[in-house]
Formats: structure tokens, C-alpha cells, sequence
């Protein structure tokens, strides 16, 4: 009996044990489960403000001037220093502070086994991540519109050219075609009021907003030089390297376009039809009176778009679809700027040489130049801005400023302790 009493408490006493070994495993394997989540807790916050930090690293001038957020980096160069960053953070920790730098315990045992980052498609001369910038900067009203709160004095017309191939070769632009207009949109929409276009609310026109906003045109240029060109705007619809081209080839684009809307002007008015036909019958009477009237009309409308153009120069406006009271230059007065002017289209001076409608309510030089932006392709109108920021940053910042080593985002990934961690990071 005694010998089973025995027997009886020695089974209790390992089933005891047995039962506490089991709780001291279930324990540990929940400690290690957790210590295994708050490790990677902890890792997944760690190196998502290592991302953030990379970020934070923005070039400050490029953001104040233009509103752009972008970092310079290399590849290695973000990974050393996410590694840098992360290791800190695992290993210089307040614990190891308290401890005055003895051997202390580090329960997460946490270390970056592998790095691995990836800038392609970051960028910030890609034109989805540039516009993306441009757009988001307006929604914001972040745009600081330097030009609306100091328009300056224009200064005297100056050769200004870019002839260092190796700084055009550098351009974001460099490759792409010289054409600017949509011409497929000309054709299937016609020539926008103005009124479309700020009712549009489009990326097209905050865009152009930001365009208007940011770089000089011919309208608003100042004396104190911080831009390399001074028809800025003039060099994102042309693409010329030569300031004054830029400028002479816009002013031949707005006078095709009011040749053309005086013309659809003159057809519409019976008055000046009359005036046309009457004209012509005394000058080819007969079957060739028809091509007459034709040169005639052509005539008139050149005339007239010669003195609207002239006009806008000279800070005056001009409507977009004329009414009467809105034409300035009688048939007479046509006729005879067309015998005593050349044939090349020159800028006149801006104070005289031009004659004024009775009503002179219409659009002025910007908005006209708004239209020309509208009419653009997207693409090289993009490209062409990164192109004056690159030039005037390299003038006015740093001479070895190169656009394409800025970027605006980027991504990576880790194994910390076995477990792989992938991000995401842009502005």
C-alpha cells in the first residue's frame, strides 16, 4: 500500500512537470511569436521613415523657385544611406544610450541581411512625374506666381543664344521633334476662346497656368537677369536657341492666326464683301474678278493682323472674334500698308506705328500666348519647361545642375531578420 501511495505521487509530480514544460513552451513560442511581429512592427516603421528621410533631402532652391520636390542621388548612394539610417535605428537605440555603451540585451536582433533600390521610372524629367508635381503644386496653390507680383521693366531686345552643345546636349528636350502645335487638334476643335479654356479646369490648362506663372515672355521679362532667355515662354512653344527667333516665330504664329480670324471676319460682313467686290471689278473686271477679291480679302485681313499684332506689342488688346466696332483699319488703309510695308514681318515699336478700333476690349499678348499653349503638344511642352528650369538653375544655383539626377520618388526593398520588406516612396 505503501509502495503505491509512493508510485501514485512520483506519476503526479512528472505529470505536473510535464504540464509545466508544456506552458514554458506554449510561452516561449508565443514571446517569440510576438517578439518576431514587434520586430518586424518595429523594422516596417524604421525603414519607412529611412524612406522618408531620403526624401526629406529635397533640393531646397528648386523647390522655391519652381515648386518642385526632387532629391540628387545615385543607386548606391540611397542604399548606403537607407542602411545607415535603418542600422541606427536597430542598434543606437535609447537602451544602448541608458546603458552609457556596456553590453546590454537586444531582444529584436534586428540587421539589414540585404538592400536593394530602384530609381527607374522616379526620374523628375519623366513627363508623368513632372506634371504630376506641376499639378499637385497648383491644387495646393503652392506657386509662389513671381511673375504676377513683379512684373519688372522688359528689357532692351538682346541677342541671347545658347551655342555650348554640351549644355544642349544635356537638355531633357534633346532628341525629341521641333513640332509644337497639335495640329489633329487645331483641325478637329478650331482655335479655343479663352473662356473654354479656363472653363476647362483641365491638366492642359493648370499646366499652362504654371507655365504662365513661372517662366518670363515677351510681355513681362525684367531687367535684373535671373533666366537665361527672356522670352522663356516663347521658347517653350518654338525650341529655338536663339531668344529673339523664339519671340519672332510666336509673333508669325499669332499673325497667321489673326489673318485667319480676320478673314473668317471680312466674310462674314457684307459691308466689307461690297467694299471687296467693288474694289475688285474696277481693278480685273470680268472672270478674273473672283481671285481678285480672293488677294484682296487675304490682303486686307494680313493688314489688319499686322496692326493687331502690334497692337498686343504695345500692351493693348485684341478681341479673338471681332465685332465692328473692333476693326481697326479701313479698306483704303489696307491697300496702302500693303504698298508701303515690306514683306517680312518685323516687331515695330511698340509706342506707335499701329491704329486704334473704336472699341478696344479683347485679349491681351498673355492671353493670346495662352491659346498657343493649349494648342501644344503635351509632351515637349513639359520637356521644354525642364529645359529652362535645367538652364536657369545652372545660371543661378549650380553650373554642373543636372535635371536628370533628380528624382521625385523611388523604391526599395530589405530582408531584415529573414522577413522581406518592400516600399514605395514619392512626394
Amino acid at each position: 500500500m505503501k509502495h503505491f501511495y509512493k508510485s501514485k505521487k512520483g506519476s503526479t509530480s512528472i505529470f505536473l512537470i510535464l504540464i509545466l514544460m508544456s506552458m514554458i513552451f506554449v510561452t516561449s513560442f508565443f514571446i517569440n511569436a510576438a517578439s518576431k511581429l514587434a520586430g518586424n512592427s518595429y523594422a516596417d516603421a524604421v525603414l519607412q521613415l529611412a524612406g522618408r528621410s531620403i526624401l526629406s533631402e529635397y533640393n531646397i532652391p528648386l523647390l522655391e523657385r519652381y515648386g518642385i520636390f526632387a532629391f540628387h542621388a545615385e543607386q548606391s548612394e540611397v542604399e548606403a544611406k537607407l542602411r545607415y539610417y535603418a542600422d541606427y535605428s536597430f542598434h543606437n537605440n535609447y537602451l544602448k544610450v541608458l546603458s552609457r555603451e556596456r553590453e546590454y540585451l537586444d531582444p529584436l536582433k534586428l540587421n539589414i541581411e540585404s538592400i536593394h533600390v530602384d530609381l527607374k521610372g522616379y526620374s523628375i524629367t519623366d513627363a508623368e512625374l513632372f506634371e504630376s508635381q506641376i499639378l499637385e503644386n497648383m491644387k495646393i496653390g503652392f506657386m509662389k506666381k513671381i511673375l504676377r507680383n513683379d512684373k519688372g521693366v522688359r528689357p532692351p531686345i538682346a541677342d541671347i543664344e545658347l551655342k555650348n552643345q554640351k549644355i544642349i546636349n544635356s537638355l531633357p528636350s534633346k532628341g525629341y521633334s521641333k513640332g509644337t502645335l497639335d495640329i489633329k487638334r487645331l483641325v478637329d476643335e478650331g482655335i479655343p476662346s479663352i473662356e473654354t479654356i479656363r472653363e476647362s479646369g483641365s491638366k492642359n490648362f493648370l499646366v499652362n497656368e504654371y507655365i504662365m506663372g513661372n517662366f518670363y515672355n515677351h510681355a513681362n521679362g525684367k531687367e535684373t537677369r535671373d533666366s537665361f532667355f527672356i522670352n522663356e515662354v516663347e521658347y517653350i512653344l518654338n525650341g529655338e536657341f536663339n531668344d529673339q527667333k523664339n519671340y519672332k516665330d510666336v509673333r508669325n504664329m499669332l499673325f497667321l492666326m489673326r489673318t485667319g480670324l480676320n478673314s473668317l471676319h471680312i466674310c462674314s460682313d457684307s459691308v466689307k464683301r461690297n467694299e471687296i467686290m467693288s474694289l475688285a471689278a474696277i481693278i480685273t473686271p470680268g472672270p478674273g474678278m473672283i481671285v481678285t477679291e480672293a488677294l484682296i480679302t487675304a490682303a486686307w485681313a494680313a493688314a489688319e493682323a499686322e496692326n493687331d499684332i502690334r497692337r498686343l506689342e504695345d500692351g493693348k488688346k485684341v478681341a479673338l472674334i471681332k465685332k465692328n466696332d473692333q476693326w481697326a483699319l479701313d479698306l483704303n488703309n489696307a491697300v496702302k500698308y500693303n504698298i508701303e510695308n515690306p514683306d517680312e514681318i518685323e516687331p515695330k515699336n511698340r509706342s506707335s506705328g499701329y491704329t486704334e478700333p473704336i472699341s478696344k476690349n479683347g485679349n491681351d499678348y498673355e492671353d493670346y500666348i495662352r491659346i498657343l499653349l493649349f494648342l501644344e503638344n503635351r509632351e515637349i511642352k513639359l520637356l521644354r519647361c525642364m529645359d529652362l528650369i535645367q538652364l536657369n538653375m545652372k545660371l543661378s544655383y549650380r553650373r554642373d545642375f543636372d535635371l536628370k539626377e533628380y528624382y521625385g520618388g523611388f523604391q526599395f526593398e530589405t530582408v531584415v531578420h529573414g522577413t522581406k520588406h518592400s516600399y514605395i516612396q514619392k512626394y
